[in-house]
């Protein structure tokens, strides 16, 4: 009896793990904006000097197994113009949210030749590339025609299960690395003097590539000047980062407002640092770690397949 009691419970934790559904609008939200992060890149750089500079410190190392079929590398200089344009209409394509199952390999395939062959990359690069590669067994099972649509569309619900527990277990894989990011980032601050003490918002606001416009130095340094806003704005940031990664952890109805906290966070970056694509990157995974759970309080909605 008690052994029943047992697969019983089980049973029943097999059906409620199995029964949440990550297949909604914000999944496929994610990947829109990961992939415009880096058509963006793409439209706005010269591909000749991103790609064919001949001075990037990884070209040709073969320890990196993708240099062997990177697109970026094996097409001549003649063709690299082309190929950029050939590959921005993947990328919108992608965007779109047509044939999430298709697209999945493409856009991983994409991410991870631009990170390992564009000459000026930053950690939206990086981003992207682990997210499409994690997302791409979520996407092989996911049979629906458009990345948008809520619904999943399966013959029995034996399968759905299977396709949910797979699904599931990678979406908080995924969740744990956003998590980790946000942890390394509050971490790796604190071993710094200059957060600690509140300096390091003026260096890198101020920062000759990375630092803010020159119309923005007379509004915001005066308040980096000042010891006590200063203070105040560096452990603000180091503070938010750890309150995101143990977001994980909190309950679901703090995640909409955390989310719009930490996307208003990101838009400063950019207003600061420049970073657009890292933006993207971000917003992405931002989608992935509250808003999917979010928005995922109904048990998946079931249709058979017409």
């Amino acid at each position: 009896m008690n052994l029943k009691n047992q697969l019983y419970k089980f049973d029943n934790l097999i059906t409620s793990y199995s029964s949440k559904s990550i297949y909604n609008y914000y999944l496929g939200l994610s990947r829109t904006f990961l992939a415009i992060g880096t058509l963006l890149t793409l439209l706005f750089t010269n591909e000749k000097i991103m790609f064919k500079s001949g001075i990037h410190p990884i070209w040709n190392n073969q320890i990196v197994p993708i240099n062997h079929f990177n697109i970026f590398e094996i097409v001549p200089t003649n063709y690299i113009t082309l190929t950029k344009w050939i590959i921005c209409l993947i990328l919108i394509v992608i965007a779109t949210g047509w044939r999430p199952r298709i697209t999945c390999i493409f856009h991983w395939y994409i991410s991870a030749c631009f990170l390992n062959s564009a000459l000026d990359i930053e950690g939206g690069d990086q981003i992207t590339s682990n997210i499409t590669l994690l997302m791409i067994p979520i996407l092989l099972i996911d049979n629906r025609k458009w990345h948008w649509d809520n619904n999943i569309y399966i013959e029995n619900i034996t399968l759905l299960k299977i396709r949910a527990i797979i699904s599931n277990t990678i979406f908080y894989l995924i969740k744990i690395q956003v998590c980790v990011i946000y942890l390394h980032s509050a971490i790796g601050k604190l071993n710094v003097t200059q957060w600690l003490n509140g300096t390091a918002p003026y260096y890198w606001f101020n920062h000759p590539i990375f630092g803010m416009n020159n119309w923005l130095k007379p509004l915001i340094n005066p308040l980096l000047t000042n010891n006590y806003i200063a203070f105040i704005i560096s452990w603000s940031i180091m503070i938010f980062e750890l309150i995101l990664a143990s977001s994980i952890l909190i309950e679901k109805k703090y995640f909409k407002i955390l989310f719009k906290i930490a996307i208003f966070f990101h838009l400063m970056i950019i207003l600061i640092h420049g970073l657009f694509s890292f933006f993207f990157a971000m917003a992405s995974v931002l989608c992935i770690y509250f808003l999917i759970d979010y928005y995922n309080y109904n048990k998946l909605k079931v249709y058979e397949k017409k």
